[in-house]
């Protein structure tokens, strides 16, 4: 017996679907205002809580379009956190008479990957401004190291989505990496199991604009309890580096002699690139408070790695330290400036540090 000839799509069976005799249209437009409500109310309720249109995520997209301006004689900052909140963008363009630097430092990851970064471009002969934070200056990598890879493989379609998020990011305040049910849960106060040590995950802590320029966020200074859980995550952060880099620790190796000198041997490098192209590198300790004071003198002295760092890459360094005007600021949970007080202090290091790459150019011009 011969088998059935095969259907095609074509030839098969029409089966009818009963639309059910509802009204399609009043349900809609019912689905329609009730979405609307719903975000509404999330929109509300988050404008109660902080929130702020016009605040965007910190995203590699976000810092991939920052990246790509970094070519010619851009300034460039980078850094961690320190830098990436504390230097206002407007005041730094003001004070450097047009001038607005690129905001490339990322929370949590050392410059060294940027600095390299920049020296390897060939497009790149700008000004170089990179901030210190001992224990992140010596690493390699950190937190937001994988935004390099990002810049190299981002597809038209993550511009695109991109492009279409700062839209909503303007007019939402709800858009936010802290309003998002998952790490709501994920950072909500549940208290430890025995023996669980302190949870140190970074709550928020900036607010940012479309071409990152940062400063502490709002909540920051008006939430004690809020500003009080960023305290105790530093304080907790420092205590768990001190007892693994400190004496006797497992990676004590990283603050030593050796260390340091082959962190300066590989910045050297990346400097002397730069300067071939007729750019330049400059180095600013931002100000710290609290237990950083003793977190960053016992474990990262000056003489042995931010005072080698300048003198053996001839470059430009100004420390806080060093000036009664970069001193006396408002640091609200230790490491960070005020809003205002990041203003003030970009107003006053510019000319400091302008001055002084120029007198270090001169001396490397003299031989000196």
């Amino acid at each position: 017996m011969r088998p059935p000839p095969k259907l095609s799509f074509f030839d098969a069976e029409h089966v009818e679907r009963p639309v059910p005799a509802w009204p399609w249209r009043l349900l809609c437009a019912a689905a329609l205002v009730a979405t609307l409500a719903l975000a509404a109310g999330w929109e509300l309720y988050w404008r109660t809580h902080w929130q702020e249109a016009g605040d965007y995520k910190n995203t590699q997209a976000l810092w991939a379009q920052e990246r790509r301006k970094a070519v010619g004689d851009a300034t460039v900052l980078i850094g961690s956190s320190r830098i990436f909140f504390g230097a206002d963008l407007d005041v730094w363009e003001k004070a450097a008479g047009g001038d607005r630097p690129v905001q490339l430092a990322l929370e949590g990851t050392s410059p060294r990957i940027f600095l390299e970064d920049l020296a390897n471009d060939e497009k790149f002969r700008g000004l170089v401004v990179s901030d210190y934070t001992g224990v992140l200056f010596v690493q390699r990598g950190g937190r937001r190291d994988d935004v390099l890879d990002y810049v190299n493989t981002e597809s038209l379609s993550q511009r695109a989505d991109h492009a279409l998020s700062k839209i909503l990011e303007r007019r939402l305040a709800f858009i936010d990496e802290q309003t998002r049910p998952k790490r709501m849960l994920f950072l909500a106060p549940f208290p430890p199991r025995a023996g669980m040590p302190e949870r140190t995950d970074p709550r928020k802590i900036p607010r940012m604009t479309d071409d990152r320029n940062a400063e502490l966020w709002t909540r920051l200074m008006e939430d004690e309890q809020y500003r009080e859980t960023a305290k105790r995550m530093w304080a907790a952060n420092n205590a768990r580096l001190s007892h693994r880099i400190g004496p006797g620790g497992p990676m004590e190796a990283v603050v030593g002699d050796a260390a340091a000198q082959s962190v300066i041997d590989e910045v050297k490098a990346n400097v002397e690139k730069i300067r071939r192209r007729g750019g330049d590198v400059a180095f600013v300790r931002y100000p710290f408070d609290g237990p950083y004071v003793d977190f960053e003198t016992n474990l990262f002295p000056s003489a042995r790695f931010w005072e080698r760092l300048v003198a053996e890459t001839r470059s430009a360094g100004v420390s806080f330290e060093d000036y009664a005007e970069l001193q006396g600021y408002e640091l609200p949970e230790w490491s960070h400036l005020a809003p205002r007080e990041g203003e003030r202090f970009t107003k006053a290091l510019v000319p400091i540090l302008y001055e002084e790459i120029r007198r270090k150019s001169a001396e490397r011009a003299a031989g000196r």
